[in-house]
């Protein structure tokens, strides 16, 4: 059996969701590339191979609204974006549909205007070749947001992965957005495994080959579906949890150290959002969690490395 592949999804954004332009709002972003560079480190010591993470970056209508440029990252950020360029890492999108509602004087969530979905992805493409000075391969929607038209515009658009979907999530409220148009998908029934969405459906594998311009969408490593109580109707509902490694180690760990003690050659998809990193109780659930991570001993068997590689591994079965 090959090594596995793990992919790191880092998502460098401001630390507020509802941004007021402060450049103080990157605070998170600016002390989490020590603590990657760090984990980096210890990873190929363990791995005894060259590690390489997958980094998202805003560059959407919010980010030009809120700081003057939706290229802001290279001035908010720039030793991160140094580092990508240096490091042979892969780097991609993460468009949010936050819109500026005027009168409010406020942003909301518009999930509901096809118009506006195709804004968000081609600021954050355009900018996004300014910065790098080629067009991204790779997308993560914000709030693990997809529908049908968004996979068709990455189609248009070159994306060849997306990286969005969390399987076992059901469909619920943005969890901060009582004015949000709409409600975030149901992934109960998404597929767990890398695949090409069908035309039809995105969260139908499309059959067939495969070609060089086709789009994969690669799942996220939900835990099980378990069990949980709501505040709302269904009151009792079985769902996934995202391996978010700012999350509470109680159950990110032990989801992760099965996932690594499991002999599968699908990858392991984990996340992280830079800007949560400004969170004292969030810095320390991700260093508890990536220390044992470091230290286990799968690792050896394991390669953090580019999507486009992990799918090539894929394919390669």
């Amino acid at each position: 059996m090959t090594s596995r592949s793990i992919l790191l999804l880092i998502d460098v954004e401001p630390d507020l969701r509802k941004t007021r332009g402060n450049p103080g709002e990157w605070e998170g972003s600016r002390k989490a590339l020590p603590q990657l560079e760090a984990l980096r480190r210890q990873f190929e010591t363990h791995t005894r191979r060259r590690v390489l993470f997958n980094w998202f970056i805003r560059a959407d209508p919010q980010i030009q609204k809120s700081y003057g440029r939706a290229d802001w990252v290279a001035t908010a950020c720039p030793e991160i974006v140094r580092t990508i360029k240096e490091s042979g890492d892969a780097c991609g999108i993460h468009p949010h549909l936050w819109r500026w509602h005027e009168r409010r004087g406020e942003w909301f969530s518009e999930l509901n205007d096809p118009d506006w979905t195709a804004e968000c992805l081609h600021t954050s493409i355009r900018a996004f070749e300014e910065v790098f000075g080629r067009s991204p391969d790779s997308c993560r929607f914000g709030d693990r947001w997809l529908n049908q038209n968004a996979v068709e515009l990455m189609r248009a658009c070159g994306i060849r992965y997306d990286l969005t979907i969390e399987p076992g999530v059901p469909e619920e409220p943005v969890f901060d957005d009582p004015d949000a148009t709409g409600r975030l998908p149901d992934y109960r029934k998404a597929p767990r495994e890398p695949y090409r969405p069908s035309k039809e459906n995105f969260l139908v594998p499309e059959t067939g080959e495969a070609n060089d311009s086709s789009l994969w969408i690669v799942p996220l490593t939900t835990t099980a579906p378990v069990w949980r109580l709501r505040r709302r109707s269904p009151y009792l509902i079985k769902v996934s949890r995202p391996p978010n490694v700012v999350l509470a180690s109680s159950y990110v760990w032990p989801h992760l150290r099965v996932q690594l003690n499991f002999k599968t050659q699908v990858p392991l998809v984990i996340v992280l959002r830079t800007g949560d990193l400004s969170k004292s109780w969030c810095l320390q659930n991700f260093l508890q969690t990536t220390q044992q991570l470091a230290k286990h001993p799968a690792l050896a068997d394991c390669e953090f490395t580019h999507t486009a590689n992990a799918i090539a591994k894929w394919q390669a079965l």
